[in-house]
């Protein structure tokens, strides 16, 4: 590996030879015949999923106007397809394992001011008649009880704010052949890596116990977060714990590998 972390295509045709005990020309020949054929696949326009790895896929972009960032002159940006990847959890989660003990904290513009809020400025100013009422009522012999009696009728009470929901009505979305539950996440929700709380609100009207399986022609309720995946609320994230330890439990009923790294994950969100 190189000091920018890069490694040349025969490094790495080496290293997939070691771990396949195969010879280095042979290891070769796969790597370009694997990458000829994911290149055909979305030169087609299709999605590549790949175990415990991700997912390439094309996305269309319209013809749109821009600029030449040279000469700054206008120019027609003609359509075309992009291509994305996104790694699936498993691969991000051992990406990120170094910076898992890592927290955020949110400071202030300037690291120690304090946030002056309103409500602290209306408590002041109530504050401050009071002591103008209590004042004007010492002096004509009215008791300071009346003074307490007034600030009670004057001070109204603080409004309750109704609880927040933790998770809305759910919408619903009909399989089609071929439709996968995180395809139906990265669709619906935005993110893949959420399937699993498509997976626990459905699961007990499917006729297959499988993560991996779904009836096609079936309609699947989709779930609508408090928040969003990006920013989601704590009744979210509990909601995605749930879904990735039944996901688990289902797994390793079936025998499948996958049932470990699930427990971990939903481990890791509950002790958190």
């Amino acid at each position: 590996m190189s000091d920018d972390n890069k490694i040349a295509l025969h490094t790495f045709a080496e290293l997939v030879a070691k771990r396949a005990k195969v010879s280095s020309v042979e290891a070769d020949t796969y790597i370009h015949q694997f990458a000829k054929s994911m290149s055909e696949e979305l030169e087609a326009g299709g999605d590549i999923h790949l175990y415990h790895f991700g997912r390439f896929h094309t996305t269309h972009v319209d013809e749109q106007a821009g600029h030449d960032p040279n000469s700054g002159a206008a120019l027609t940006i003609p359509a075309h397809s992009r291509v994305h990847f996104r790694a699936y959890s498993a691969l991000r989660f051992a990406v990120n394992a170094p910076f898992n003990q890592l927290r955020i904290r949110e400071l202030t513009p300037d690291k120690t001011a304090w946030r002056t809020r309103t409500g602290a400025w209306i408590l002041l100013a109530l504050l401050a008649l009071l002591l103008i009422v209590l004042g004007f009522r010492s002096k004509s012999g009215e008791s300071t009880q009346d003074a307490s009696l007034f600030l009670s009728a004057t001070v109204p009470a603080a409004p309750v704010e109704p609880p927040t929901p933790s998770v809305a009505a759910a919408t619903g979305v009909v399989v089609s052949p071929g439709d996968t539950l995180w395809g139906i996440a990265e669709t619906r929700l935005g993110d893949s890596d959420w399937w699993p709380i498509i997976y626990a609100e459905n699961r007990p009207e499917l006729s297959l116990r499988n993560p991996d399986l779904i009836d096609s022609g079936i309609t699947l309720r989709i779930p609508e977060l408090a928040g969003s995946v990006n920013n989601p609320s704590v009744a979210d994230l509990r909601l995605k714990t749930n879904g990735y330890q039944i996901a688990a439990d289902d797994y390793q009923k079936l025998g499948n590998p996958r049932a470990a790294a699930y427990e971990m994950v939903a481990a890791r969100w509950t002790n958190e």
